[in-house]
């Protein structure tokens, strides 16, 4: 309970519902790590202290995008979990879909001393506007509540 009130009086949040997993769509495919595309973006920690963290890099040369997150669980015994959650447009045909699409690639419930580091993901369809955010989720990937995107 104290991470809830400690992350609701400190942040402006969003309720979303359950989390989904990078792949989870035909928007992304698991690649075995950083291909060298030309430009790249990195948000440093986000995250609230003793609490929860997490951070994303994202990769891009044109609109084709590759994403790599972490999240790193705080505080041992209140159930809850870190996430890091990804939103960004996708073009399908011949149009960019106005509606943000969000992912989470990276979930840390176990409070060992050690970060979840998601797997490199690419972009099957031309990506933009990626943005990364930290959040309080349950272990089933419902994301509770969230920092502001970076």
């Amino acid at each position: 309970m104290k991470k809830i009130a400690a992350i609701l009086a400190g942040t402006a949040l969003l309720t979303l519902g359950t989390a989904m997993p990078a792949h989870a769509s035909d928007d992304w495919t698991k690649i075995s790590g950083w291909s060298g595309l030309a430009n790249s973006r990195a948000t440093g920690y986000m995250g609230l202290p003793n609490q929860i963290e997490g951070w994303g890099r994202v990769d891009w040369s044109g609109t084709t995008v590759e994403v790599h997150t972490g999240a790193q669980d705080l505080f041992e015994g209140d159930g809850f979990c870190s996430a890091t959650q990804i939103r960004y447009h996708v073009k399908t045909g011949s149009s960019w879909n106005p509606d943000w699409q969000y992912r989470t690639p990276a979930l840390d419930c176990s409070v060992n001393g050690s970060q979840v580091i998601s797997p490199y993901y690419r972009s099957n369809y031309p990506i933009k506007d990626v943005a990364f955010r930290s959040c309080l989720a349950q272990a089933d990937g419902t994301i509770l509540s969230c920092l502001d995107w970076a």
